[in-house]
């Protein structure tokens, strides 16, 4: 309890009582891997969340359902037939990088608001890529200050990165979730059918999340990638155990990763290599770039410094862009300008709060931090990816 003023402080010829308040926050959420998650057999998605034996609140099964408007052109029978409890409504939204934002979120509380959500026993359900996660779970997490909310991510990139963590947000302007919030979901449900009908280059995108992963902590994860790069996007489609494999290991290394620092307390952290530079090129380029193509681009760039620093071996090095190269996805592009790099070396040293913390590779499965990596570093290793590229 804070009880009486504890502290006095004087400044000066000013004085001040303090009051010490101190509150713990735990926080747990499951990360749940399930096949058929819209069969009307599975009741996983309607009995996450509810409150049980509360005399006070009735669930009854009613549900607020957001769902990214590609995944209901191909599933909306299912999603019709699962969400069929008396009051349930689905709302079809269409969420992109472009419309990531803030009235993206007011459109989200406008159909909160409409429902009537029952603040703690009825939780919401979004059903989509990242993009629609972002932006519903930010909605969700200032709602009435938060009210419950269930992740079912539907592409690659949801199912290993965007849907497992706790970030919320939206886009600003050209800055990328400038906007945004800490809150758990209740749960992150991962259905691996649901790849089946994602285009190749969004599991190709995806694909690059897992690539960063294997990069900086997990040499085996990315022996596997190299063993069957020609057929990974076709193993993702089909849910083929190689791409179980991959996916699991993934999710694994991600979680370990984030849950002893969920709050990024600590900003050195592995999991953003790759989002040094990203971010200003993906936001300049939404018409053609997606994200984990500007992620590939960046974890390149950072390869490229770390073996001319002698941080890597030029093999290992060559592995790395050479696995890039072959898993489809782009090494460099033409945004990679010095004007945009400066920009991009310039804000992560804001959003890092004054250090550059910009992580390289040291081998294959392992990583360090730089704080003094130059304009001149990046436009060398870009010019190098872009002499590559041309072979």
């Amino acid at each position: 309890m804070a009880g009486s003023p504890n502290q006095s402080v004087t400044q000066g010829a000013e004085h001040y009582q303090c009051w010490d308040v101190s509150a713990g926050f735990d926080v747990t959420y499951r990360v749940i891997w399930t096949e058929g998650v819209l069969r009307t057999s599975n009741p996983l998605l309607l009995q996450l969340g509810a409150i049980e034996n509360n005399s006070h609140t009735e669930d009854r099964g009613r549900r607020l359902v957001f769902v990214e408007n590609e995944v209901f052109r191909f599933y909306s029978g299912d999603i019709n037939r699962f969400f069929c409890a008396e009051g349930s409504r689905i709302v079809v939204l269409s969420v992109t990088e472009k419309t990531k934002n803030l009235r993206m979120v007011e459109r989200a509380v406008e159909h909160m608001t409409q429902f009537g959500i029952n603040r703690r026993s009825e939780p919401v359900i979004a059903i989509g890529g990242g993009c629609l996660l972002d932006a519903v779970g930010f909605a969700a997490s200032i709602y009435r200050r938060h009210v419950p909310y269930v992740r079912v991510p539907t592409t690659l990139l949801g199912i290993v990165d965007a849907g497992i963590g706790v970030k919320t947000g939206v886009n600003f302007g050209l800055h990328k979730n400038r906007i945004g919030s800490y809150c758990a979901p209740v749960a992150a449900v991962l259905d691996p059918t649901f790849l089946g009908t994602l285009p190749k280059r969004h599991i190709r995108n995806g694909l690059a999340e897992v690539l960063k992963m294997a990069i900086v902590s997990d040499i085996t994860l990315f022996q596997i990638l190299e063993s069957h790069a020609s057929d990974l996007v076709e193993s993702c489609a089909t849910s083929s155990p190689v791409s179980r494999e991959i996916i699991h290991l993934s999710i694994q290394r991600m979680l370990d990763e984030l849950e002893p620092n969920l709050w990024e307390h600590d900003l050195y952290r592995v999991v953003d290599f790759g989002h040094t530079f990203s971010p200003v090129i993906e936001m300049l380029k939404l018409e053609s770039l997606l994200h984990g193509e500007a992620v590939a681009i960046d974890m390149c760039i950072s390869t490229v410094i770390a073996a001319r620093r002698n941080l890597i071996d030029a093999a290992a090095a060559d592995r790395i862009i050479a696995l890039t190269q072959r898993m489809g996805l782009p090494i460099i592009n033409s945004d990679c300008t010095a004007a945009n790099l400066q920009t991009a070396l310039d804000d992560v040293v804001r959003h890092r709060d004054g250090l550059q913390r910009i992580a390289v590779p040291t081998a294959i499965g392992d990583a360090t931090f730089l704080n003094d990596v130059s304009l001149q570093e990046v436009v060398g290793a870009c010019e190098h990816l872009l002499r590559r590229s041309l072979r």
